[in-house]
């Protein structure tokens, strides 16, 4: 192939921007600029190139390698590289927001990949997130604002973070009496703490669910480009994209027995960052499920 061969993605205002295949037949962005750009991105996956044509700057953002995985993977950066430009107003914007997500995405390619490095506990708390997503939050604030509201892979301190609603997650086996408080701000006034139970199921039951199976419901339900694009990037921070990536977690199978909503208020019993000395620089404790049973809350109060 000696030709590119690009289409004009109108969505971008600021800059003139093109998604396509260039002369050496390779997935690839580009974006026009009146000013040349100062900066590269290099790493095993992607690389950057700038090509004056005439007056204008061309910016080159190319997919190295060849393999379907990490073809699926520049697929996802491409989107939020675009959807993040699109709210730009000049070429300077468009630059600083470039230069923010090439940083991102440079560090992400740039990590130890690996699978096989989570554990029973982990896999059951993340299938708890999303099972809380899929058969919660969709329902009650619509897709699109349910995956952005999620936090969890990002490392922030609660799992979701909605316009006006902050829950944390717990997920315990049956006859839990106690849930984790691992995270120094994972609990604050005015919001909620979730706790799922769950037992321990097979592969072949029929109301087992495992993690490869959530991920595909979940993303089954999204119908907008960019979101789906910013789901699949959030699993791409655990390692569990593309999603066949969650198939070797299918050993862990669990069936849903309840959910329980309690209420973080003044009265709550935890520790608050606020008012721990400065010497304490790290923390955990456990809360008793029996003994906070007196900030039960419906899921029709939180949501009335």
């Amino acid at each position: 192939m000696n030709i590119d061969t690009f289409v004009l993605l109108p969505q971008v205002k600021a800059v003139r921007t093109y998604s396509g295949l260039d002369k050496q037949g390779m997935e690839s962005i580009a974006f026009d600029f009146y000013v040349e750009p100062d900066f590269e991105l290099k790493t095993n996956e992607i690389a950057s190139r700038i090509i004056p044509i005439n007056n204008i700057y061309r910016l080159f953002i190319s997919l190295l390698g060849e393999d379907e995985t990490t073809k699926e993977i520049f697929e996802v950066f491409s989107k939020d590289i675009i959807s993040s430009v699109v709210v730009a107003k000049n070429e300077h914007e468009v630059l600083t927001i470039m230069t923010n997500r090439f940083k991102y995405w440079s560090d992400l390619f740039k990590r130890s990949k690996g699978n096989g490095n989570y554990d029973e506990k982990w896999i059951r708390g993340f299938c708890g997130e999303l099972w809380f997503l899929s058969n919660i939050l969709i329902d009650k604030i619509g897709c699109d604002e349910a995956i952005k509201s999620w936090t969890g892979p990002e490392k922030a301190n609660q799992d979701f973070v909605t316009y006006d609603k902050i829950f944390e997650i717990k997920t315990g086996l049956q006859q839990a009496k106690s849930v984790k408080i691992s995270n120094d701000n994972q609990l604050s006034k005015e919001m909620h703490l979730v706790f799922i139970e769950m037992s321990k199921s097979s592969m072949v039951s029929k109301s087992s669910i495992n993690l490869y199976d959530l991920i595909l419901s979940i993303g089954e339900r999204i119908t907008s480009p960019s979101i789906h694009a910013e789901f699949n990037r959030k699993l791409l921070e655990l390692e569990l994209f593309p999603v066949e990536n969650a198939n070797e977690y299918n050993k862990y199978s669990y069936e849903f027995e309840s959910i329980t909503y309690f209420k973080v208020n003044d009265k709550f019993p935890f520790i608050d960052h606020k008012d721990v000395p400065n010497a304490v620089i790290k923390y955990s404790y456990e809360l008793s499920l029996s003994d906070i049973n007196e900030f039960v809350t419906s899921e029709g109060e939180i949501w009335s």
